[in-house]
């Protein structure tokens, strides 16, 4: 927990990013991308919001909420799966990179994007038994690297104007 964080106010906190998490991943089905599958990371940013501003346990539940109420509310069982593999290799490429000092949110989006879209072909692959999915994941990693890019720009953006309310 941070310093000077209540556990109600960090509680709230999560539920209020988890909740802006769940309703980001609504907005962005809304605009499909050129590419089956693909996304704007919208959801994502507030992961990335909540690993800059309150650390990787709560960036973890913030994550799992919206994996999880994204596929009840507007999913399948099988997005579930897409979204929760996804994800969690995107929030580990977070975290490690996010402990460099060198590398700014923008580059752990940008992290957290691409191993999302490569941990949602290998699943592909795996389920389906046809490698040659493999080939998607260059056009799909050239999408990530710019909504990658932006999302982690939206997320930097965002940390710094609520760091006092994340108990920093």
């Amino acid at each position: 927990m941070r310093p000077g964080m209540k556990k109600t106010h960090r509680l709230v906190f999560c539920a209020l990013l988890s909740t802006f998490a769940v309703a980001l991943s609504y907005v962005e089905s809304l605009f499909p991308l050129p590419l089956p599958g693909a996304r704007l990371g919208l959801g994502n940013a507030m992961v990335l919001l909540t690993l800059i501003t309150m650390g990787g346990g709560a960036a973890a539940l913030v994550l799992a909420s919206k994996v999880a109420l994204s596929a009840l509310l507007f999913g399948t069982p099988l997005s579930f799966l897409y979204s929760a593999v996804g994800g969690a290799l995107s929030l580990a490429a977070m975290t490690l990179t996010g402990r460099l000092r060198c590398v700014t949110p923008v580059g752990q989006s940008i992290a957290g994007a691409v191993l999302h879209s490569l941990g949602q072909v290998l699943l592909a692959m795996l389920l389906t038994a046809t490698p040659q999915l493999l080939l998607y994941f260059t056009p799909l990693c050239l999408l990530s690297i710019l909504t990658g890019g932006l999302s982690g720009l939206a997320a930097r953006l965002c940390a710094a104007k609520i760091e006092r309310f994340a108990g920093r």
